[in-house]
């Protein structure tokens, strides 16, 4: 069975965070942000994270939110239902994982800035990988 874990770093000190991360035994940590910047926590900076990280970090912004629909969620002009049916139909028109090698995905730890999962396109990138391949498990951290 694949296991593949989901983190935001809102509120996650940097040593907690590498904490969480060795403990998971996470392999890779795949950024899907729309932007790979912290204005207020720099050090979750992709730039920076590629230092920590080094080979554990990759960037994947098929995963992220077009700007057009971020923007009219943070807007109010979506509510979070209209945004995950537009992120979903998003990321079946994208294909994120057609040429992705499956095997590479145990132990990917999906991450955005969100604290929580509930309202975070992360849990919905996290369903809609479990969707595409059997036999995955989701854990938030």
């Amino acid at each position: 069975m694949i296991r593949i874990f989901t983190i935001g770093f809102s509120g996650k000190k940097p040593e907690f965070f590498l904490e969480v991360m060795n403990a998971a035994r996470v392999s890779c940590i795949w950024d899907i942000r729309l932007w790979r910047r912290s204005t207020y926590v720099p050090y979750y900076n992709g730039s920076n994270l590629v230092m920590v990280l080094g080979n554990r970090y990759e960037y994947h912004p098929e995963f992220a939110p077009s700007n057009e629909i971020l923007a009219d969620y943070k807007n109010k002009k979506l509510a979070w239902g209209e945004f995950e049916q537009k992120y979903l139909e998003l990321l079946n028109a994208r294909a994120p994982l057609q040429n992705c090698d499956i095997d590479k995905l145990n132990r990917i730890c999906l991450l955005c800035t969100e604290k929580t999962a509930d309202k975070c396109h992360r849990r919905l990138a996290a369903e809609y990988i479990a969707s595409q391949i059997p036999d995955i498990e989701i854990t938030h951290l």
